[in-house]
């Protein structure tokens, strides 16, 4: 044991703060799991948006074993930039899970004041965990978390979400883990699942459109017309006018003639979804900064256990204190010794 536990502590000294990040689309993760977890407190109260988002991204941790960890959410208008572009972006959602699977609500409206509710109480326990928290009002996470993979980080960064957005940013160091198929998608993975490389699955998804984000596709060009003419989406990356300069030298006429008679939804499109170089402001961006490099989160056992006794979560946790430190205990101390060494 104790043989052990020096190793670990060595493993600790060497590794660093950002060797192994694991980014979370926070509200990504909060709504899948409220309406997943049916879980009450003792009093009977839906608490499964807690519960199910503090299990889940616990057990992601002990699982991949980060360096560190960043809990992005939506900030306040955060979709306001690309509905400029496109009024109808994510039109027709309603944020609404089934009711029919959550027990304890009268109807709709009680079940999105609980949603608010937990979400608000949320946010209060993950800041008592060793994770950074951002959300950036006019800024959508995916847009923060792209930024961070590319442009901040240089070692190994894991996106953990369900969005396929995030796909397109796959590359030799930056990974996307999805928490329903509980599958690491990397560059080899992207290329036998979706028939192209991920540098240019954004030309696969342009093409076809995203009925999540209500993104309309080109009309007449599917999936199989992409993958069985378009084989140069598998010759190197391309940005938005080698994508164009391909099709006009290398799809058949009928093709060609599709695509080019679309292309204002194409470069909507585009626009829309590319993440490879997200617009944030310089003033955001430099915040951000300032956050990663001297923001140090800590685990606070006292406080996270009083919350939960008020709450009256025992039914969810069985040993609170173990779940705290098998969970949360390693990354704290990883995240104490980086930085005692740069301050």
């Amino acid at each position: 044991m104790l043989s052990k536990l020096e190793k670990e502590n060595q493993q600790l000294q060497n590794q660093t703060l950002n060797d192994r990040v694991l980014i979370i689309d926070g509200l990504n993760m909060y709504i899948r799991v409220f309406g997943a977890v049916p879980a009450l407190n003792d009093d009977g109260e839906h608490c499964g948006g807690i519960t199910g988002f503090l299990l889940s991204s616990a057990a992601t941790i002990r699982n991949l074993n980060p360096s560190r960890v960043i809990i992005v959410f939506d900030g306040k208008g955060g979709s306001h930039r690309r509905k400029n572009m496109y009024s109808d972006y994510k039109g027709g959602r309603t944020g609404i899970t089934r009711l029919n699977r959550l027990p304890g609500y009268e109807d709709i409206e009680d079940q999105q004041q609980s949603m608010r509710k937990q979400f608000i109480r949320l946010y209060e326990y993950l800041q008592n965990l060793p994770v950074t928290l951002l959300q950036v009002d006019y800024v959508e996470a995916d847009d923060l978390m792209a930024w961070m993979a590319n442009h901040y980080f240089s070692n190994e960064v894991i996106l953990l979400s369900t969005d396929k957005d995030f796909l397109q940013l796959i590359n030799h160091r930056i990974k996307v883990y999805s928490p329903i198929k509980k599958v690491m998608y990397d560059e080899s993975l992207i290329k036998e699942e979706w028939g192209v490389i991920p540098q240019n699955l954004i030309w696969y998804r342009v093409i076809m459109g995203d009925s999540s984000d209500n993104i309309k596709g080109v009309n007449g060009v599917g999936a199989k017309t992409i993958l069985g003419k378009m084989d140069f989406l598998n010759n190197g990356e391309l940005d938005y006018d080698g994508f164009l300069g391909e099709v006009k030298q290398n799809c058949d006429d009928k093709l060609s003639k599709k695509l080019l008679e679309a292309e204002d939804t194409l470069k909507l499109n585009y626009d829309l979804m590319q993440l490879k170089s997200p617009e944030i402001s310089t003033s955001i961006i430099s915040n951000t900064r300032d956050v990663l490099d001297n923001h140090h989160p800590k685990l606070n056992l006292l406080e996270f256990k009083k919350m939960f006794m008020y709450d009256k979560l025992y039914t969810a946790f069985a040993n609170v204190d173990s779940w705290l430190r098998n969970s949360f205990m390693r990354l704290d101390n990883l995240l104490k010794n980086n930085f005692e060494k740069t301050n």
